[in-house]
């Protein structure tokens, strides 16, 4: 089984939420405040009977309705899977709501103020003139608050039993852990469990091996040195000394005091401690090692305690359902680690060998490019305040063309690309030379990227159709809800295009469209079809148009590339064609076109421009980098990439790119 959703209802920064969960892993990101970490405090209320439940008006969401008793109500959905053991039912008998397979059932968390109170509540409120002294009344009646689990339907208010609840076990690791202080030796609990657990393993493993002769006489030789050890201690001391005031103060009338004592392998194990041995031999403590190694091990002794409670050594007292939660794994990682650690915990949960589902909190792009799109839940607030969950696993539905979208999008979501998931906006851009130019083109016009949380990704142009779909474009309308609600500035070259026409006697001939200057569109119609638009450009802005995310900028009249079009609006410029290599030469093509005067001039200039740039358009674009921040050099941004800046900066709420 697995828990399969949530839903919280005025419980912090949730006023009501419904939250779908995958069975096995889930990963929960979003911005500040999004509210991750309440999310695993709900799971924590329900499954995690040995934190302690302290309220305070602060875990109240603070748009709740004063006028009556407010409540804190958590309820999670648990449904069967594939990989069911035969305890799961048996656990969730009395909490289900829905016996046919997939079965599935209901455990509900309340924190409120019992009915026989709400009358003097009410009386109180009435008296109240303002919010404050209303959020004091509250704080003051929280002390008769009670809180309560459920099973099954709530209208029948049967409490959840305990016994139940105890097979299900939940672990937290949050943000701020400690770890050192709860792996330092082996008086801690957590270590002092596991190593008596698996040295009775081992015991059991040597009995099957070897005679119980042997296995008692190992026993009957760990009592006998032991009690060699305890003897020459208390040989070393003066009882007399030590007991001296005994007999004076008349405490040895009823009896002489003196020294016994016995030596257990329990004890024994208390005083062994965690160290780190590296290659060299070298040993140090473990308080001594790194805090992100230290994370690592503190991690790996969870999951063999899950190991540990789940055994079938334990009997009835095994647990069943282990659930792990962790706030920011990637806290004193670095990138790799943290890759290779998301990468085993996605692999260890698949098997749910000791852990069924595991929660993770993060702000990390190394951790959702590791377990890709799958476990990912996005939460978003909206311009209200108002926090939902969105699934970009979800957005591609079962068709061919969605599938393939899903798998290129998992495919090169790395590091870099999955910075689109956390940031407020995004600028999909085409080149390397965009990359590296455009910040600084957005200071120019005051927009700074950065603090606008403006994430720029490179794509190649025939695949920002699958990035897209992520933000809700050419997508099924049942699935807009899954997309995730952030602008999106697509800055595209124009590309135009033409193709030869049929001609009598050559209907076979392989005809392919082919990329054209501007200057020759509709120049030779009797011999060439032309179009204004690549095709990438054409089949973008028709997946488009329903979309209220994501816009298509790029130059609509005389317009080719990036580099072209920047040209073109600084034909004049000194600093941008003040290298010596920069030809400026006039094509045939544009000799024989319509164009004259200005018109031809700029295109002439544009044209050059583009054919130096060619071969080295990303050392070109850091160049002009390192000129633009030279206060005197000034350069003429294209209007649609000014658009763009004014989109993903929210500083524009018309849709649709201007030229």
């Amino acid at each position: 089984m697995f828990i399969s959703g949530l839903n919280i209802k005025n419980f912090r920064c949730f006023e009501d939420i419904f939250i779908e969960f995958n069975e096995g892993m889930n990963v929960l990101i979003g911005s500040n405040n999004a509210g991750k970490t309440t999310v695993i405090k709900a799971v924590e209320l329900l499954f995690n009977r040995s934190k302690s439940k302290t309220f305070t008006i602060d875990d109240f969401n603070k748009k709740v309705d004063l006028s009556s008793p407010p409540e804190i109500t958590i309820v999670a959905t648990l449904k069967s899977s594939s990989k069911d053991t035969i305890d799961d039912k048996a656990i969730v008998a009395s909490w289900l709501t829905k016996l046919d397979s997939p079965w599935e059932a209901t455990l509900t968390y309340k924190f409120f103020l019992p009915e026989q109170d709400h009358k003097v509540y009410k009386e109180q409120y009435e008296k109240l003139s303002n919010q404050k002294e209303r959020w004091a009344l509250l704080e003051s009646t929280l002390k008769r608050y009670v809180s309560r689990v459920y099973g099954g339907n709530l209208i029948s208010k049967l409490r959840a039993e305990g016994e139940y609840l105890d097979k299900i076990h939940c672990e937290t690791l949050d943000a701020l852990r400690d770890v050192e202080s709860k792996m330092f030796t082996g008086r801690n609990t957590l270590l002092k469990q596991l190593l008596l657990h698996f040295k009775n393993s081992n015991s059991e493993k040597n009995k099957k091996k070897s005679s119980t002769n042997n296995e008692q006489l190992s026993e009957n030789s760990f009592t006998h040195y032991s009690q060699l050890l305890v003897e020459n201690l208390i040989g070393k001391i003066d009882q007399q000394e030590v007991l001296d005031f005994a007999e004076k103060t008349g405490a040895s009338i009823g009896g002489t005091p003196a020294l016994d004592g016995s030596l257990q392998e329990s004890d024994v194990l208390s005083v062994l401690r965690l160290i780190i041995r590296d290659h060299t031999g070298i040993e140090i403590p473990i308080i001594n090692n790194g805090m992100g190694y230290n994370n690592l091990i503190f991690i790996s002794l969870i999951l063999s305690k899950f190991k540990m409670i789940t055994s079938k050594e334990y009997g009835e007292n095994a647990k069943t359902f282990p659930i792990l939660l962790i706030e920011e794994p990637e806290a004193h990682l670095h990138p790799a680690l943290q890759y290779n650690f998301l990468k085993f915990l996605s692999e260890e949960v698949k098997t749910q060998s000791f852990s069924r589902q595991i929660f993770i909190t993060t702000h990390s792009t190394q951790i959702t490019s590791a377990v890709g799109l799958e476990p990912i839940i996005c939460l978003e607030k909206n311009n209200s305040g108002k926090i939902f969950a969105r699934y970009p696993n979800k957005v591609f539905s079962e068709t061919k063309e969605d599938q393939e979208s899903k798998r290129y999008v998992e495919r090169f979501l790395d590091a870099t690309k999955s910075a689109m998931l956390f940031s407020k906006s995004v600028l999909l851009v085409e080149g390397m030379a965009e990359l590296i130019l455009l910040p600084e083109l957005a200071e120019r016009e005051e927009y700074d990227l950065d603090k606008h949380h403006v994430s720029i990704v490179r794509a190649d142009a025939l695949t920002f159709k699958h990035f897209i779909k992520l933000f809700g474009a050419g997508i099924k309308a049942e699935r807009s809800n899954f997309a995730l609600q952030k602008r999106v500035s697509c800055i595209i070259d124009a590309d135009p295009r033409k193709i030869e026409k049929k001609k009598e006697g050559e209907e076979h001939k392989v005809r392919r469209w082919k990329k054209c200057w501007p200057f020759e569109l509709n120049f030779d119609t009797e011999n060439y079809e032309y179009k204004g638009n690549s095709g990438a450009l054409q089949n973008l802005l028709i997946q488009n148009e329903n979309c209220i995310n994501v816009n298509i900028f790029y130059k609509k009249e005389k317009g080719k590339t990036f580099e072209y079009d920047l040209a073109w609006d600084n034909y004049q410029s000194k600093w941008l064609f003040d290298d010596e290599s920069i030809e400026i030469v006039e094509l045939p093509e544009l000799a024989q076109s319509g164009w004259t005067g200005k018109e031809k001039e700029r295109a002439k200039i544009a044209s050059s421009f583009l054919i130096y740039a060619e071969n080295q358009k990303g050392e070109l674009a850091f160049n002009l980098v390192t000129k633009l921040e030279e206060e005197e050099n000034k350069l003429n941004i294209p209007i649609h990439i000014k658009d763009a800046f004014k989109w993903v900066c929210y500083k524009d709420d018309k849709k649709g790119g201007k030229e």
